[in-house]
């Protein structure tokens, strides 16, 4: 490993528990799938990370994409229904990227990936007890002298991580994840990471088969 690796992968295992295996940390980012845009979470419900928020707001590439998704018929549910349990049966059917409240794992998931702060690295941290999300940043910013610090975000255990569905029908290196409450998200990881992914979830959903039904939360059975 490159000392670059080995000084990250040295920052990463800062978080883990007494007595706790690191099986893989691998950079990630929001994924995407097919013609609909991955949304991006209420402005209030931003993630603060590494102290005073550092900038808030969709770049340019997204707003870019977004435009082009809209004027190829692309459609997404109106901001605040994609939680909506009598949605969720046409966001299945239709395959999209993105289904859950905000509160659910997937929407935690969504937010974390989306922080309000000066982050140099997301790190999808897999242990022997969790996936874990990871930032590598500073409280003063990212400028060259910046010494990085790690600081712990989303988190599930293996239980709670259900599905794993490979979207090659977008691109390479886009994956949906589904969880136990029934929300399920994409992500990305770039070429060099992915085939350390692939070993991590050998039985991944092909990307031609319907999204997994899981609905196991009665909370939002109750919801229907």
């Amino acid at each position: 490993m490159a000392e670059d690796g080995r000084a990250l992968r040295g920052l990463v295992e800062q978080v883990l528990e007494p007595g706790e295996r690191m099986m893989d940390m691998l950079p990630v980012d929001v994924g995407a799938c097919r013609l609909h845009t991955t949304p991006a979470p209420p402005k209030e419900l931003d993630i603060p990370v590494f102290g005073a928020p550092a900038w808030q707001g969709d770049s340019v590439s997204d707003r870019v994409f977004g435009a082009v998704f809209s004027f190829l018929g692309a459609s997404d549910p109106p901001r605040g229904d994609y939680g909506d349990p009598a949605r969720r049966q046409k966001a299945l059917q239709k395959k999209e990227p993105f289904w859950g409240p905000w509160d659910s794992l997937a929407g935690g998931l969504l937010r974390g990936l989306r922080p309000l702060g000066p982050v140099a690295h997301k790190i999808l941290l897999m242990t022997d007890r969790r996936a874990q999300l990871v930032y590598l940043g500073s409280e003063h910013g990212l400028g060259r002298n910046a010494v990085l610090r790690p600081e712990p975000g989303w988190r599930c255990t293996p239980q709670e991580l259900v599905w794993v569905r490979d979207c090659k029908d977008h691109s390479k290196g886009h994956y949906q994840l589904g969880f136990h409450d029934g929300s399920w998200m994409p992500v990305y990881f770039a070429r060099k990471v992915r085939d350390r992914f692939d070993a991590l979830f050998p039985q991944a959903q092909h990307w031609k088969k319907p999204l997994p039904d899981v609905w196991a939360d009665l909370r939002f059975q109750r919801r229907a």
